[in-house]
Parts: C-alpha cells; sequence; structure tokens
C-alpha cells in the first residue's frame, strides 16, 4: 500500500508550535494597537458568493487567482448535465472587498464613519515562490464614511505603530494619488484603456530593467499618438522615481497634489519621519480613488503592506458613494523579518507550570492543584498518562522549557504539601499547601 505523503498542498503550510505561538502573539500585538485607535473588530465568512468577488472591484488580476467552491448535491448534477458553471462560491483573496459588501448591508445600524479591523487568511490560487503562498494573513485597518484626510492619518498612523511596537525600524510611507497619474495620462492625450495597460507595464519598473519597460509602453502607445517619443520622454521624467520632486505634478492636479502633501505634513507634525511623497507609485487602479500609500523598508523587495481611499467600491453593492479608507500589513513578510532579526518571541505561550501526575492515586489531587494555580492566571500544563515514568514527565517538562514543576507525590499529599522543582537550576523547595 503506498504511502500519502505528509506534506500539505503546494502553497501552503503547517507551523510546528513554537512558530504559531510566535505568530499568534504578532496577531495580539497588531490587534492590541488597532484597538488603542479606536477601530473595533467584526466577524465575516471565509467564503463568498462568486457574484461577489468577479467583477465587483476586486481587481481583474484577483478575480483570476480566485479558488472556487464546486456547488453541491442537485445544483452540482444540474449544473453539470447543462455545461454551466460548477462552482457558486469561492474563498475571498481579500478582506477588502468582503468588508465592502458588509458595510453596504448594515449601513444603517453601523457607527458613522465605521472603524474596523480584520486580520484573518485569505486565498489567491497564485504561483508558490519563495515568501509568495496562496494562503496567507492580512491585517487591515479601514475608515468607512469619512471623505477628510484624517482618516488616511489615522489608519497610517496605527499601522506605524504597530511596526513601532515590534520593534521595526526605518520603515518609510510611500504616499500619491491615484488623481495625479489619471491627469497625467489625460495630459499626454493616452486612451483610458491604453493608459491602463501602460501603468500595468510601468509597475515592472522596480522588477525589469527600464528600456525594457519603456520598450513595453512605447509598443503600447505607439498606434494613438502622432508623437510617441515625445510621450516617452514625459513619461522617463515624471518615473525617475520619488527625487522627480512636486513641480510637474502641480500642473496636471494641483488639487490633488495639496490633499496628498496634507497627509505627509499631518503625519510629520505627529511625529512619523520618513514619510516621502512618491508621484509613481501605482496601486489597485481598479479601486482606489484617491490617497494611496505603501510601507517600504530597507533592502526588502516590494513592500510591507499598503493601501488608499476607495470610494466608489460599495456602490457595486447598490450603496450610495461612500468614502472609504483602508491599509493592510504584508503579515507574512513581517512576520519573516522579525525571525531574521531574532524579535519573534516563541515562548511567551509556553506553561509557566508543570505538573506531573505520580500515581492514578494522586491523579485527582494534581488536577486540583493546577485547577487552583489557574485561578491565579498561570499557564499550568499537566501530565496526562499516570503510567509514563516520572523521569519521563519530567523530561516532558524540559523538552517544553517549563521553568517550574510542581510535584505531588504521596508523601507530599500526606503532609499537605508540594514540592517545587526549578528545573533550569536543579533546585527543589517544600512549599505548604496553606502557602499557595
Amino acid at each position: 500500500m503506498s504511502k500519502v505523503s505528509t506534506n500539505p498542498p503546494s502553497g501552503f503550510r503547517d507551523f510546528l508550535p513554537q512558530e504559531a505561538a510566535a505568530r499568534l502573539e504578532l496577531v495580539d500585538t497588531i490587534s492590541r494597537v488597532y484597538r488603542a485607535h479606536g477601530f473595533q473588530t467584526i466577524g465575516l465568512p471565509f467564503l463568498e458568493n462568486l457574484s461577489t468577488l468577479q467583477g465587483k472591484g476586486g481587481g481583474s488580476d484577483n478575480e483570476k487567482l480566485i479558488f472556487k467552491v464546486m456547488k453541491r448535491g442537485e445544483d452540482f448534477q444540474r449544473s453539470l448535465e447543462a455545461k454551466a458553471e460548477l462552482a457558486d462560491m469561492g474563498l475571498r483573496f481579500d478582506l477588502t472587498l468582503p468588508l465592502a459588501r458588509y458595510c453596504a448591508k448594515f449601513r444603517e445600524q453601523l457607527p458613522k464613519p465605521f472603524k474596523v479591523f480584520q486580520i484573518g487568511p485569505v486565498w489567491r490560487a497564485d504561483r508558490p515562490q519563495k515568501g509568495r503562498f496562496r494562503e496567507f494573513y492580512q491585517c487591515d485597518v479601514d475608515i468607512i464614511g469619512s471623505k477628510e484626510i484624517g482618516a488616511e492619518v489615522d489608519c497610517i498612523s496605527a499601522i506605524l505603530e504597530v511596526f513601532e511596537a515590534v520593534g521595526m525600524r526605518g520603515v518609510e510611507v510611500h504616499l500619491s494619488e491615484r488623481r495625479l497619474l489619471a491627469a497625467l495620462g489625460k495630459d499626454l492625450k493616452i486612451s483610458d484603456s491604453t493608459w491602463s495597460k501602460v501603468l500595468v507595464s510601468l509597475d515592472k519598473l522596480d522588477k525589469l530593467p527600464a528600456e525594457k519597460v519603456f520598450e513595453e509602453v512605447g509598443a503600447l502607445i505607439t498606434p494613438e499618438l502622432p508623437d510617441p517619443n515625445a510621450a516617452l520622454a514625459s513619461l522617463r521624467e515624471a518615473f525617475s522615481g520619488p527625487q522627480a520632486g512636486e513641480e510637474p505634478w502641480s500642473r496636471l492636479d494641483a488639487e490633488a497634489l495639496a490633499s496628498v502633501l496634507r497627509v505627509k505634513t499631518l503625519l510629520e507634525r505627529l511625529g512619523h519621519s520618513s514619510i516621502r511623497f512618491n508621484p509613481t507609485m501605482i496601486r489597485g487602479q481598479d479601486y482606489y480613488t484617491g490617497t494611496i500609500f505603501e510601507f517600504r523598508y530597507p533592502d526588502l523587495s516590494g513592500s510591507l503592506g499598503g493601501g488608499g481611499r476607495y470610494n466608489r467600491l460599495m456602490e457595486v453593492f447598490g450603496a450610495p458613494e461612500t468614502p472609504a479608507v483602508g491599509g493592510s500589513i504584508g503579515f507574512e513578510r513581517l512576520a519573516l523579518l522579525l525571525e531574521e532579526q531574532k524579535k519573534l518571541s516563541t515562548q511567551t505561550a509556553a506553561p509557566q507550570i508543570f505538573v506531573p501526575v505520580f500515581s492514578e492515586d494522586t491523579r485527582a489531587a494534581a488536577f486540583q492543584l493546577a485547577g487552583d494555580l489557574r485561578k491565579l492566571n498561570l499557564r499550568v500544563d499537566i501530565f496526562p498518562d499516570a503510567s509514563v515514568k516520572f523521569g519521563k514527565q519530567l523530561g516532558y517538562a524540559e523538552d517544553r522549557k517549563i521553568p517550574y514543576s510542581l510535584i505531588l507525590g504521596p508523601e507530599e499529599l500526606a503532609k499537605r504539601q508540594v514540592k517545587v522543582k526549578n528545573m533550569a537550576e536543579r533546585t527543589e523547595e517544600i512549599v505548604a499547601f496553606e502557602d499557595r
């Protein structure tokens, strides 16, 4: 009989207890910071209807990566016979689209503005590679119903405080405005459909040689422009990086530029350093409508997270235009960086005390002792098998690096005492029950 592989599916991972504990602690830290900023959490399903996930503002690239869920029972059989769509649901590929559906549904019951955070897994049927998985966590903060820049500042500040709380120094915030790029395309007289493709190509500048990227752009704009070389020259100048300056963009859309610069100024006044105006940043052109931002870290390819303003997303669910801003932390990248920097703790969830079970006759007393200690908010592990030799039970405590073992054998029980063993120092102390 052939053995079934013990590996999870490609792009999915198993975590050992230490790894799972470290990730849980990181989630707890992020949650604590988000709550301190007034964000509250909600509950949403992992599955959404395909009608929600497809063509509803999630972005065409994400829609191609949906893990679809087959119909069930008779519905599946009928669809199979009719050669119709066999799936009716899919795993969520981000947290923003389900949130927009949720807010459209409960818009009359939610506070205005609605400050919310979500931390949970999402799934994308992407090609697995180093640092990219098919199942990964996102940690989002969103403010629904606020049209002023205070919403951007609040979301960005909360995420920056998370980085500070976990000891990440040197994180940069890159800011821009979707309207600036839209104005550049109109200024160059490039059609909206072609401009969208041009931006996809320009987004590769940090991955491919510039000449290759602009060759691709030239091929896109040549059929519709009388002088594509002049447009290419303007694009080269505009996309020379954050150092390009503010002046060329002021001519294109002074209002959009002033808005994003106000966000930058306010963040700096709040003590956040390394805030960069980066007009060539390209994010979520399918649904971002205003400010966009990314968190970048030296020597890290890509970003540590990002977000922006998406004022039109709820409309696809029948709600009126609703201002909204949100940002997300790249949880997997953050966890990997903290692990490499030895800043990801793995011991906080370990028990503080171990209670071995000396014999079947002492089991009830051992469980009672463990229960009393847990009422004092101590983490206590008790061994389940009284038949296992006492030395092996203590070896279990050593393997788990539990600092203290409380031994309650027949002799200690008769004297109303417990023996406290310091596992690291190999010392023992007798303590009366009354002293517990």
